[in-house]
């Protein structure tokens, strides 16, 4: 990603997954900032252009004036209270949207117990393999062991399927001085499946915030949401170590690890 004259965000693949990601957020950011307002990119353009012979997305928006939330943080003059609803609000709002005709083959749709069960299965074996040995081998273990256990109590736990950002973190909520939320970026996760795993993000952003929005939310009574979110919040940091892992990023995948072995005791 490159920001240029701090007005534009330019975003150019590197692989065709990555591609595939790009053109589904720019697909997508039209609807959503319809839905969603001027926390949603304004897409400028979009193309395909040959680099050393290989096909790349180039993907270029206008940038929204913020700092990531881990820069500045959520809260300054803004209330953690207000910061809460706020959040509230924005989820049940994304929640909300149907995904529009267009850019229904480029949204993945898990929605059934089994299918989100899959594509989470999936999503680890992609992660543990990007971690390499960076990963010890009880730890994988464990975290495959629960993931399987998670799997099959899904269908007790159930869920309303959603369109989800599927990639909440604190480097894609962008906060003005105050600490109020003005921009919600990186869409290229988004996806038809369980609403628990962006409000699990927000735990990431504070924990005390992740827990007072959980317990605001209006989508599901949180008896039934905080299980699912308490999963996907622990299998967060296995993100941190496979990429820190693959990009050479020893704070990063420590970080993670320091996280996993708190979440998943062997």
């Amino acid at each position: 990603m490159y920001e240029l004259n701090h007005s534009l965000v330019a975003k150019l693949s590197k692989s065709s997954v990555g591609g595939f990601k790009l053109l589904k957020e720019a697909c997508l950011l039209p609807h959503l900032r319809a839905e969603l307002g001027e926390i949603i990119p304004r897409e400028l353009a979009k193309c395909v252009v040959n680099i050393d012979g290989e096909e790349c997305v180039l993907l270029v928006y206008e940038a929204i004036r913020g700092w990531v939330s881990t820069q500045r943080g959520m809260r300054l003059t803004t209330s953690t209270h207000e910061v809460c609803h706020m959040l509230a609000q924005l989820m049940e709002k994304i929640h909300s949207i149907s995904p529009p005709n267009e850019c229904s083959e480029m949204v993945p749709v898990h929605d059934t117990p089994r299918k989100w069960a899959e594509a989470l299965r999936s999503e680890v074996f992609r992660l543990i393999d990007m971690a390499g040995s960076a990963l010890p081998s009880r730890l994988r273990n464990t975290i495959l062991e629960r993931v399987a256990e998670y799997a099959k109590r899904l269908q007790s736990l159930g869920f309303t399927p959603k369109l989800i950002h599927g990639d909440i973190d604190p480097r894609n909520l962008l906060v003005d001085d105050t600490g109020c939320l003005v921009g919600l970026i990186d869409w290229g996760e988004a996806a038809v499946g369980d609403p628990a795993i962006d409000y699990a993000g927000l735990f990431y952003v504070e924990e005390h915030i992740g827990k007072h929005v959980l317990e605001i939310q209006r989508e599901e009574y949180p008896q039934y949401l905080s299980p699912r979110v308490g999963f996907h919040r622990d299998l967060a940091p296995l993100y941190w170590v496979a990429y820190g892992a693959s990009s050479g990023n020893h704070n990063l995948t420590e970080a993670g690890l320091r996280l996993l072995r708190e979440s998943f005791p062997s």
